[in-house]
């Protein structure tokens, strides 16, 4: 008998990865489910006792592997540390980059498996002549679920293993195999944006994290003359593009800038926060190096907008054909060609 191709698949507790193993099992892999410890919390417990009761359910071997260590550096760390620098981060994409694919990969060796396999709603592209020589990372079929933007930052050479089966699936058919099937998180609600804050209250939860840190001390607002125009109640409670809670006569301000050295929040109105230039640091490519016209998205929620990246002696940069509101420092600008991924980078 010919031996059953094997792969390893990320199991959240939640009904994307569970269709992701569901339909592997039917495709005829050998699946293996992994569930990653990431913090302790009542909800994490709870979904890895959805990904085992999935597991059992579907008939396949799962494990947990213990990873608190490594998200507290390279994601809560992160995340807190930021939002101390005035800068906006993106946890997701650091998670991505340097936790769920990194210790994927490490199982996928472990059992020696060709695959490891997520629920992220994306495509890979590959030659099926050679299928591990050279992959593209695509935008999913449904452009309202594409998670695309947050994986550019995963390596290329673990993208080279990388399944995605829900790329071509919409949210509610996923459901629909889900509950026709039998598995008992068909109606889960989906998961929060920052899985470790769940009451979205990131203010608070940075307080309890670090609660002898910088970035809760009042000081002054000014605008960009220097000219005091207000007070705030702590560079953590702001980000680029706000209006709501600066309190201020005269408006409407927007925060178009926060100076953590100084502790000072930035304002300006509305026509001053449209910027047709964007610095990036860390970038990266999937295959190759790229410099000319593409689409760009400078955070998750914009839409993606024609752009020319560039390059002098010091830096990678993004020239925008139509200046784009509220960027901020510390979130991402990521390259498309189309529905492929190019790469991208931090805004500095």
């Amino acid at each position: 008998m010919q031996k059953k191709i094997r792969c390893v698949v990320g199991m959240s507790g939640g009904v994307d990865s569970a269709v992701s193993t569901f339909l592997m099992r039917e495709r005829g892999y050998d699946v293996i489910g992994c569930t990653f410890r990431m913090f302790d919390s009542p909800g994490s417990q709870k979904a890895i006792a959805d990904a085992q009761q999935i597991a059992e359910f579907l008939g396949v071997k799962h494990e947990v592997v213990e990873c608190a260590s490594d998200f507290k550096e390279h994601v809560m760390d992160y995340f807190v540390d930021s939002y101390e620098q005035g800068l906006t981060p993106n946890p997701c994409i650091m998670c991505n980059k340097f936790l769920k694919f990194h210790y994927l990969e490490e199982v996928r060796k472990k059992y020696d498996a060709d695959f490891l396999v997520t629920g992220h709603y994306a495509k890979i592209k590959r030659d099926e002549a050679d299928p591990f020589s050279h992959v593209e990372l695509h935008r999913a079929e449904d452009k309202t679920r594409d998670q695309s933007y947050f994986l550019y930052a995963v390596d290329a050479d673990i993208l080279r293993h990388v399944l995605f089966p829900l790329g071509e699936y919409t949210k509610p058919t996923v459901r629909k195999i889900a509950a026709q099937n039998g598995i008992h998180v068909a109606q889960k609600s989906d998961s929060q944006d920052i899985c470790f804050i769940p009451d979205r209250d990131y203010v608070s939860f940075i307080r309890r994290y670090s609660p002898h840190g910088s970035g809760f001390e009042s000081g002054d607002i000014v605008d960009g003359n220097g000219v005091v125009l207000g007070r705030h109640k702590g560079i953590v409670n702001y980000t680029i593009g706000q209006r709501k809670g600066l309190n201020m006569s005269g408006g409407p301000f927007f925060v178009c800038g926060i100076d953590a050295a100084e502790n000072k929040i930035i304002v300006s109105h509305l026509e001053n926060l449209r910027e047709n230039i964007v610095h990036l640091r860390n970038v990266r490519f999937l295959n190759g190096e790229f410099l000319g016209d593409c689409q760009v998205q400078v955070r998750l929620c914009s839409k993606r907008t024609e752009a020319c990246v560039q390059k002098n002696s010091e830096e990678y940069f993004v020239q925008l054909y139509s200046p784009e509101f509220g960027i901020a420092k510390g979130q991402h600008c990521v390259f498309f060609d189309d529905t492929r991924v190019i790469g991208g980078g931090a805004i500095c």
